[in-house]
């Protein structure tokens, strides 16, 4: 009895790892200098027919050839959801979609915003952009409050901001392609040449911006994360990346745009929060619309810019591989968490982009059961201004409630 035990045991353990080691992990991936998305990372995006009954179960069904498992009756244990955190909005990296994604959770969860005092400011979703400058006074007043919530623009500065949030804040930044993030700039706010073929090209083949410390061309994205600007001319490799893994470690996630969806399911994963709290809406807020922003560059244009935005490269180089390596730790659970999420999400706005109203969505392995309706699907579709407007009612309500309590506290009617 004994020994046949062992066997069904080790049978099982063998299989197990068989199974496991099926997924194909490509070699030298992690060393490439810009890392692209490795090729398991597919596993589980197959096309999305296979996974019609999706929405009427809850759960993804058994496909031959995959490690899915048999489905557990519960979730996968979490301890208590993250809801104090400061989001790093780099502009032009997802930043927006991704404001819209925090603003209803920070509304939903009653979080104490830091709001900006300016409101001036607050039309263009600044705080301490482009200072990094940051005190209470900067946000509008919250009474007997410390704040929990800082999503609008705002360079990375840690001791500031630790100063004016709760205790134990943590850190979300965003990080985009750097010659991506380029291409998407450089025609942000700015009116360029119309009699000029290819005004990246041009650009990058006179000497604009190559004195300067930074700018929105030049190592734009590291600068808002908080390397500093002292840093900025070393032509000392160690003493940058030494820097650079400084900065990383402020921040409990990094999303990296390139792989936004991925990177809210790990956000998801690591703050305790629901799939329903990172649904999003899948229309684009911006998109290259002309040739020009297409345009292909030379080799010795890339070259150019990946000299003038060094420290962009290898930022993005670091931050891209620790994503990377935090998604192959999450288990390759990660990737059936990613399609149902994916699944989920197009089923949402699939039902609010038609039908509109009220609709239950069964539990599943990766998530509770949830109710959405007009109002959640009007609100998904909000602009960024809208939900700055939105946050700003929640600071008023919430300083009008503080008011009322202290009045009753002090007997004054």
């Amino acid at each position: 009895m004994v020994m046949a035990r062992e066997f069904i045991f080790l049978a099982l353990f063998l299989t197990c790892v068989t199974t496991y080691m099926s997924i194909s992990f490509p070699r030298g991936w992690k060393d490439t200098e810009i890392s692209v998305k490795p090729a398991f990372a597919n596993l589980y995006a197959a096309k999305r027919s296979k996974f019609k009954s999706l929405m009427q179960t809850g759960y993804l069904p058994s496909t031959q050839n995959s490690v899915m498992t048999s489905v557990p009756t519960s979730l996968p244990t979490c301890g208590r959801p993250v809801t104090n955190f400061v989001f790093i909005k780099v502009h032009k990296t997802a930043s927006g979609s991704t404001f819209r994604v925090l603003a209803r959770f920070g509304r939903n969860h009653g979080m104490t915003i830091c709001y900006p005092a300016l409101r001036r400011k607050a039309r263009h979703i600044q705080l301490s952009y482009p200072s990094g400058k940051l005190t209470k006074d900067d946000c509008r007043p919250s009474p007997g409050r410390k704040y929990s919530l800082i999503i609008h623009h705002s360079v990375m500065n840690k001791p500031a901001m630790d100063r004016v949030m709760e205790p134990g804040t943590k850190y979300i930044g965003i990080f985009r392609e750097p010659l991506n993030h380029f291409r998407s700039i450089f025609f942000w706010k700015s009116r360029v040449a119309r009699r000029i073929e290819n005004p990246l090209g041009a650009f990058l083949n006179t000497t604009h911006d190559r004195k300067k410390t930074y700018s929105k061309h030049k190592n734009f994205q590291a600068y808002t994360m908080g390397f500093p600007k002292r840093l900025m001319t070393s032509k000392n490799e160690s003493q940058i990346y030494e820097e650079i893994r400084t900065v990383a470690g402020w921040y409990s996630v990094v999303l990296i745009t390139e792989y936004w969806e991925e990177s809210l399911v790990l956000l998801r994963r690591k703050f305790c929060w629901r799939l329903y709290d990172i649904l999003h809406t899948t229309q684009k807020l911006h998109a290259l619309h002309t040739k020009k922003e297409h345009v292909s560059l030379t080799t010795e244009q890339e070259e150019t810019h990946r000299k003038m935005s060094n420290i962009d490269y290898m930022m993005y180089d670091y931050l891209n591989k620790t994503f990377w390596q935090r998604v192959t730790n999450e288990g390759p659970e990660f990737w059936e968490e990613v399609t149902y999420y994916k699944t989920l999400n197009g089923e949402v706005n699939k039902h609010c982009n038609s039908v509109g109203g009220k609709r239950v969505f069964p539990a599943g392995k990766w998530s509770q059961e949830f109710v959405i309706d007009s109002p959640f699907c009007k609100e998904l579709k909000w602009k960024e201004d809208r939900w700055a407007d939105a946050c700003w009612d929640v600071v008023e309500r919430q300083n009008e409630e503080t008011k009322q309590i202290l009045k009753k506290l002090s007997g004054v009617k």
